[in-house]
């Protein structure tokens, strides 16, 4: 799919008002010490930006509008199998059963959150909306406001806005490739049209 999916409303209240409330939370988090606070992203120039988006979009870079972070080993105590025990999955890189490693009863991501193949299906994206734990070769992104997440991951899935990762033998996506990465950002009414018709549009394929 390509093009204008839906008409713009003047009355949408701009990206930039949406921007100024993610950034009022992202320093709550981190005054309820809930995040560390990180080194300031450069502003982005007018090269970065790929092509012409509306006056009411804002191009914006990942790391300024939520968490960024690979995954680490597994939990010593997991299970290959969901039980009372071990109810939460375990997610690794990969499209089969969704990159499903085992079950454990710690997660480390609570809120819904985007996850991306960091190596083999480089670039693949996942949307994750229960409690799970990352795991080597994921790259996980948790927003600071989850109500711009979905029509994130549809941007996110497109290969001009990743690319397929670096590397001359193995090539892999990396957290500080990621975290400057300048994506174009729409008002959040516009985003939830958009992610409506993707939705109505995905139901006749």
């Amino acid at each position: 799919m390509r093009g204008k999916l839906i008409e713009q409303d003047p009355h949408d209240e701009p990206a930039s008002v949406l921007l100024e409330k993610i950034k009022v939370e992202k320093e709550q988090l981190i005054k309820e010490k809930k995040i560390k606070k990180s080194k300031p992203l450069p502003p982005i120039t007018d090269k970065e930006k790929p092509f012409d988006i509306p006056d009411s979009w804002e191009w914006v870079r990942l790391g300024d509008i939520g968490e960024i972070f690979a995954g680490g080993d597994k939990p010593k105590n997991y299970s290959k199998h969901k039980n009372a025990d071990n109810p939460f999955p375990i997610y690794s890189n990969g499209l089969k059963d969704k990159g499903l490693y085992g079950f454990t009863k710690t997660p480390r991501v609570k809120k819904d959150a985007i996850t991306l193949s960091a190596r083999g299906t480089v670039g693949h994206v996942e949307y994750r909306s229960i409690p799970f734990f990352p795991i080597i070769r994921l790259i996980s992104f948790v927003p600071y406001n989850k109500e711009y997440l979905k029509c994130l991951f549809y941007f996110l899935q497109s290969e001009e806005l990743i690319e397929k990762g670096d590397g001359y033998s193995i090539p892999q996506l990396t957290v500080p490739r990621l975290k400057p990465k300048v994506i174009p950002f729409p008002p959040l009414s516009e985003q939830q049209r958009i992610t409506t018709k993707i939705i109505n549009l995905f139901a006749f394929l």
